[in-house]
């Protein structure tokens, strides 16, 4: 697989980490996406001819490995990579990476077309993919499955989608639901334990106004690593499930 590469250099800002000065999950995926949209312009393809055809691109699924957290007034390189798609799907992969090139953290990502109108993916449009000289490929790329919500022993938080929480899309901004995930695990564990790895997998929209209901579900695992289990149901409707893999600092 290969595609055009893109990158740009990137200092992390002290309102983009948490209170323990770590770049917050949220603050960085925006900052990835923001990256790609860059790229997207550089070729001519932006956001606003997108939406003149009456088009958006949508996230369906991250899969994001983790070695280490950029830190606060860190200078990080910020790399994307459009590598290939199929009928339905494009993927690209995105990497931080310190100034001495060794790779922090790299995302996976499923990417789809919207037709604005119908709020419903169609078919990939080669020419609109063809700046970014991914590889055609006819395959679907599967990822890890996610464990799902243990219904026993599950707990649960409810979140209103507010104004802020809002993209351009008119629906809620993909790095929210890392908030709504995230903001279930309790404050000891967060202290005591990192985040190794994280797939995320978006079902369905959820639109401003909306109460949403965020559960977790926690398993250790035979390697020591602790998989909490995520999903926010929007009434009765699942709209994204996510598993974390956590480690001991």
């Amino acid at each position: 697989m290969s595609g055009l590469k893109f990158r740009t250099e990137h200092q992390v800002r002290g309102y983009e980490c948490d209170f323990q000065g770590e770049i917050t999950i949220p603050s960085l995926i925006n900052e990835m996406v923001h990256v790609s949209s860059m790229q997207s312009e550089a070729l001519g393809n932006t956001e606003e001819s997108m939406m003149m055809r009456g088009l958006s691109w949508i996230i369906i699924q991250y899969n994001i490995d983790i070695s280490r957290i950029p830190e606060r007034d860190e200078r990080i390189i910020l790399e994307t990579e459009a590598v290939s798609y199929n009928r339905f799907f494009t993927y690209r992969i995105f990497r931080a990476l310190d100034l001495e090139e060794n790779l922090l953290v790299e995302v996976f990502t499923t990417f789809s077309i919207m037709d604005l109108e119908t709020r419903k993916m169609i078919r990939i449009d080669k020419e609109i993919v063809a700046p970014y000289k991914a590889d055609e490929i006819r395959t679907l790329i599967r990822q890890p499955k996610i464990v799902s919500v243990c219904e026993e022993t599950k707990s649960e938080k409810p979140f209103r989608v507010r104004y802020l929480d809002i993209d351009a899309n008119k629906h809620v901004n993909n790095a929210k639901y890392f908030d709504w995930v995230i903001n279930t695990v309790e404050m000891e564990f967060l202290l005591a334990h990192q985040i190794k790895s994280i797939n995320i997998k978006y079902e369905k929209e959820v639109e401003f106004g909306t109460m949403i209901s965020s559960s977790i579900s926690t398993k250790e695992q035979e390697d020591g690593t602790i998989l909490t289990a995520h999903q926010i149901i929007n009434g009765t409707t699942i709209a994204c499930v996510a598993n974390i893999i956590w480690e001991k600092r």
